[in-house]
């Protein structure tokens, strides 16, 4: 039976089960994903990581910033542009973030727009809910499935507490998939040319 929850549904569904986790699960969970990441392959061949810096009840991403710089690594944050429109500025530390787009985090003016990834990029993606094929529910503003369209050099690593993963998301031709999926449990490498779930 095919699944008949809306993009709507699922976000809010999983937003809600996002929030329930205990914090000492929570800060446990963060822990774990931080170390998973950061021992990928995929993570350790990348001279560049652009990843979102998190907020609220977000898997924590601040100390895999921190460790990518302190490995001298080059990092890169989000920066709203307009509607859909989003760039990614190069930061030397975590001072350089300041309140941006609806308070969120983001690099000051002084920082420089970084290169359109490619092949030595790792981007960290965010999300509400995902996939075992790599599909994703966002936030709905579309922000990363413009800016990574056409984008397909680079490799998309995704980080979610594994309560984030559903059997099944439904997913347009422009949604941005994630490569791999870093959760506290285990890493996922998507199939995406897998059948559907039915």
């Amino acid at each position: 039976m095919r699944n008949t929850e809306t993009k709507k549904d699922i976000r809010e569904k999983y937003r809600k089960i996002r929030q329930e986790i205990p914090e000492d699960q929570r800060k446990a969970a963060e822990e774990k994903i931080t170390e998973n990441l950061l021992s990928l392959p995929e993570y350790e061949e990348a001279r560049f990581i652009y990843c979102y810096v998190s907020i609220n009840d977000e898997a924590d991403t601040r100390r895999i910033i921190a460790e990518s710089l302190r490995r001298g690594k080059k990092v890169a944050a989000p920066r709203v542009r307009g509607k859909q429109r989003m760039e990614f500025c190069l930061i030397k530390s975590l001072a350089d973030l300041r309140p941006g787009f609806l308070s969120i985090p983001e690099p000051g003016p002084w920082c420089k727009k970084a290169a359109p990834p490619y092949e030595e990029t790792l981007v960290i993606l965010p999300g509400t809910a995902f996939d075992r094929r790599g599909g994703r529910i966002g936030y709905g503003g579309g922000y990363y499935d413009a800016y990574l369209e056409g984008k397909d050099r680079c490799r998309k690593a995704a980080l979610a507490f594994h309560a984030q993963i559903s059997e099944n998301v439904p997913a347009d031709s422009h949604d941005v998939r994630a490569d791999i999926i870093v959760t506290e449990e285990e890493i996922i490498r998507c199939t995406q040319d897998c059948p559907e779930t039915r």
